[in-house]
Parts: C-alpha cells; structure tokens; sequence
C-alpha cells in the first residue's frame, strides 16, 4: 500500500514523531540532546513555527509544532539533516539514522492538552525520571520551561492560554492536569490518527470521517479533506474568472467583512493600513478574492484598501499563497 502524502497545512497542529533506526540511540549523551536544540532554536524563528511541547528521549524524540508562515517541511528537513550530520560526524559513523520518514500527525486544537500532557510524561513513563517531582528539573523535556523552572525563549506559551488567563491560576491548573495523567500508562491513541484512536480518546463516539493523519473529530477531517482538494485544484486566472459563468460576484465590502470574520479582525482593522502580521494577511487574502476571484476592478480594490492601484497585484499573488496553506480559510473560495 502507497504511503499517504503529509498533511502540511499553516496553523495546523501537528504532533511530530522521529524514530531512530533499530538497534541505534538517536541521542548518546547530553551533548547530543544540546546539539539539537541549538539547531531547532533558530530554524523555529526562521520559519515562524510555535513550538508548544517537546521532549528527547534516547532513540527517538517527540514535538508539538504550530506553524504559523510556512509549512512544516521547511522546518523538519533542515532538522533532521543537520543534527544527522552532526551526530555521524562527532561519533564516527555512516549511514542513516532515521527509521524513515518523520510522522507527523494533524490534530484539531480540542486535543492539545492532552498531547501536551502525553508528550510531558514520557520521561516519567520511560524511567528517565524517577518522581513526577523531578520532571520540572529535567532539561530535556517542555514540562519545566511551561512551569517557569527553566527559561526557553523558544517554546510557545500557548499551552498556559488554554487553562485560563492569570498565570498563577493557569500555573496551578496546568499542574495539577499533567499530574493526574501520571497514572495513565502509554495513551496510544495519542500517537496517530483514525476513527479507532478518536473513540478511545473521546473526542467523538461515532466518527463518520476520519483518517490515518488527523486526529479530530468528523467536521474537522472534512474541513482538512477540502482544504487539501483546493490546494490541489487548478489555478484560474483573472481573466479566465471574468469570462466565465460560474464566477461568483460578492461585493469589495463584503469580502472585506468575510474575510475578517474568518481572521478574527473587525473590518475597520482590515482597511486600515498595519505592519501587524495578521492585517497584512487579511489585506492580501482581500486582494485576491476581490481581484482575481470576483474580478472587481483594481481601483475599487484599491480605494477600499486605501492602498495604490500598482499594489493589488502583488497582493493578490501573496493572497493566493495564504489562502492555499492556511487550512482555516479553504471556505473562501467564492
């Protein structure tokens, strides 16, 4: 059976696990766990990418990831090669040291305290850590930096946001939740996707759709499936949208409220001009639904933007991209 492509989508949550090939430790001592994260630091800034939960175990490590810009590929490659290069050449060997290809798993966000829990309590579960005491000291796990016991400038506070809004209560919240988990054992429902793995882990009793992949519920893997068909689907240009019938015709405004609502910003911020990353996006997606996709001429683009005429093509050229790696948005395809 063909291996099924990645599910690679901006701001999707992806469970990430790396296996080293059988019979060799993905991490030898310290100094190898150190060197991975001195290569994951920089490349989470460069390719915008949250780094939510994590942690290295001796054969294989796992991460949680929200990318934000790019997709994840452009993380996970340059990753993997560099610290494979660096642990071959400081330890003298050849050859490969992946078990193939990275998982990695879509998960709906209604999952992320759980993955965050899971993947924390590896270290307890493996042996690595004999007291749940001692995960908040253990320097190869996210459990401490969350708790505030170490500083990392680049792991994602996300987590604490989903427990409540002052820190201490969030603090206490988060803690006492990763310790009633410590009972639990190995949770491989947690590892994968498909309608088995969501009934044990009670996201939905009765999943209609599901997949390998993603791990959600039955909305949120046809939410997927169609995001993937659009990115698939052949590109029409202006001109080809203006001649032809089925060509939707929604207003410059009104397109400008849609797309706000879908982003979370009010229309006025969407008009208004801002070096804020989530204005930027909304004003190119603007461009290209209401450029290219209704074909509205570039001046009534322009003067709802309050932007130049000379400037709605290369928004709507950036539009197109969002649109086509953002899951979220694949229901603005009027």
């Amino acid at each position: 059976m063909p291996t099924l492509a990645r599910i690679d989508q901006v701001e999707l949550l992806q469970h990430v696990i790396v296996k080293a090939v059988t019979g060799q430790r993905l991490f030898e001592d310290d100094t190898d766990r150190d060197l991975f994260l001195r290569i994951l630091e920089p490349l989470l800034t460069r390719t915008g990418t949250r780094c939510l939960a994590w942690v290295l175990l001796p054969d294989h490590f796992h991460l949680l990831l929200r990318p934000t810009t790019q997709r994840l590929t452009t993380l996970m490659l340059p990753l993997l090669v560099g610290y494979a290069r660096g642990f071959n050449k400081r330890h003298g060997r050849r050859g490969r040291l992946f078990r193939g290809r990275y998982k990695s798993v879509a998960c709906e966000d209604n999952t992320l305290k759980e993955l965050v829990r899971y993947l924390h309590l590896h270290p307890l579960r493996s042996g690595e850590v004999a007291k749940y005491k001692d995960l908040e000291s253990h320097p190869w796990c996210g459990h401490g930096a969350i708790m505030g016991a170490t500083v990392l400038g680049w792991q994602s506070g996300e987590v604490l946001d989903s427990f409540g809004r002052k820190r201490v209560r969030c603090l206490l919240a988060y803690r006492r939740f990763v310790k009633a988990g410590v009972g639990q054992g190995e949770r491989r429902e947690l590892a994968g996707g498909g309608k088995r793995r969501v009934r044990r882990l009670g996201v939905e009793a009765d999943p209609t759709r599901c997949d390998g992949r993603v791990l959600g519920t039955s909305a949120f893997v046809r939410g997927i499936e169609e995001a993937q068909e659009w990115q698939r689907a052949p590109v029409r240009g202006r001109a080809a949208n203006i001649f032809s019938r089925n060509c939707a015709v929604v207003s410059v405004t009104e397109v400008v409220e849609k797309v706000a609502a879908a982003i979370g910003l009010s229309p006025e911020q969407v008009r208004q001009r801002s070096r804020a990353p989530e204005v930027r996006k909304a004003r190119s997606i603007v461009c290209y639904l209401a450029y290219i996709r209704n074909t509205h001429p570039g001046k009534a683009v322009a003067a709802e933007l309050g932007v130049a005429h000379s400037t709605i093509c290369a928004g709507a050229m950036a539009g197109e991209t969002l649109l086509r790696n953002d899951y979220r948005l694949h229901h603005l395809r009027w």
